[in-house]
């Protein structure tokens, strides 16, 4: 089973090699997510796990960003980037995506990209999710959903427990539902990234 201590020691020990190992298969993603989430000038977005601050280039200028993450190993490489590579002021934090330090209703936009899969309870984030956002938000999730081909769904039978044990990420989740279940309005779903094995999945929070 995937634990908060198993993911921090994870994300901590790899954060250096990170951008050499993902960057090329999940990049794409991130650019789509912010370009789905079109903010407008002057609001605020949080950013749930930042990692390594590969998504900081693709925000517009005049807009406010948020970030936190849990590893401390990924924060120290994305507050070198939003130093050097930012195009918008960036404020960053050392948090937990199933309890945020934020009031209720404090963003415009959320994104979290390739989160939910590392976060032992995702429920938990999803409701915080819904508590930090104001009422009518954009929120774009960049994500694994489970497979629905009976081959693939085998094949995640098998390495789920090995992937959830070292706190890379864990497969078996369903966040759709899950996002339905807490009202989330205009749900839309895209693949994304190398061999589509990621979806990007837009919502608006409801008034």
């Amino acid at each position: 089973m995937i634990t908060a201590q198993s993911i921090k020691q994870t994300y901590d020990r790899f954060s250096s090699l990170y951008d050499l190992i993902f960057k090329p298969f999940l990049e794409f993603g991130r650019q789509r997510a912010i370009e789905l989430l079109k903010p407008t000038s002057g609001s605020r977005i949080l950013e749930i796990g930042v990692g390594t601050g590969l998504s900081f280039e693709y925000y517009p200028r005049d807009v406010e960003v948020f970030g936190f993450d849990f590893s401390y190993g990924m924060l120290r490489k994305a507050k070198s980037k939003a130093a050097d590579s930012s195009h918008c002021p960036v404020k960053l934090a050392q948090m937990d995506a199933q309890s945020m330090a934020f009031p209720d209703n404090s963003f415009d936009y959320i994104m979290a990209a390739y989160v939910l899969t590392v976060v032992p309870d995702p429920e938990k984030a999803v409701r915080e999710i819904f508590r930090v956002a104001r009422p009518g938000a954009k929120v774009i999730i960049v994500n694994y959903l489970c497979n629905k081909n009976k081959f693939m769904s085998v094949i995640e039978d098998i390495f789920h427990p090995v992937f959830a044990s070292i706190g890379l990420f864990t497969l078996k989740h369903d966040l759709p539902s899950l996002l339905k279940h807490y009202g989330a309005q205009d749900i839309r779903i895209e693949p994304t990234s190398f061999l589509n094995l990621h979806h990007i999945v837009s919502f608006t929070v409801p008034d």
